[in-house]
């Protein structure tokens, strides 16, 4: 089907019939710009780790659970959880550890826009395990709702640091 002829189309349809033919449209000419690699960027607030970079996919740890991405990926806006971000690129895996932000994933190019970030193999596992055991014990003696909830975000984001290296519960 030409343009020109779907245009004809256009016409004859109700507003929602519109609406799926130019998206689907617009999905054919995404996809055939879209090529084998996937154009990302890796930003935090005071630098950028990647810029541009073409690698093969990326797993980003959502809120809703890993999300591997890939060129031609549905559009996505996803909030981080502390994680692990894996960029993968031919046989190399770089690996970080992600406290929390947001990834803008696009048919041609995903952007991850992290708070805080630090490759897992720079992590001390020692200085890991003793903020976990210090959030543990604040959110034991915590007694009113905001010392409950600052010593639970301590918990969360150093188990998942453990767990990032290998070591965790």
């Amino acid at each position: 089907m030409s343009l020109r002829s779907g245009m004809r189309v256009l016409k004859g349809m109700d507003v929602i019939g519109r609406l799926r033919w130019s998206y689907g449209i617009r999905r054919m000419a995404e996809s055939a710009a879209v090529g084998n690699k996937l154009n990302f960027s890796f930003l935090l607030p005071t630098m950028a780790i990647k810029k541009g970079a073409n690698v093969d996919m990326v797993v980003i740890p959502s809120s809703t659970g890993s999300m591997g991405v890939l060129p031609g990926h549905v559009p996505t806006v996803a909030q981080l959880k502390p994680g692990v971000l894996a960029i993968h690129d031919g046989e190399s895996v770089e690996r970080y550890f992600v406290s929390s932000g947001f990834a803008f994933v696009h048919p041609d190019h995903t952007d991850v826009c992290a708070v805080e970030a630090a490759k897992v193999e720079d992590l001390d596992v020692a200085a890991v395990k003793a903020g976990l055991s210090e959030s543990e014990e604040a959110l034991a003696k915590a007694s009113d709702e905001l010392a409950k909830a600052e010593a639970q975000v301590g918990v969360d984001v150093f188990s998942a640091m453990l767990s990032a290296t290998g070591e965790g519960k």
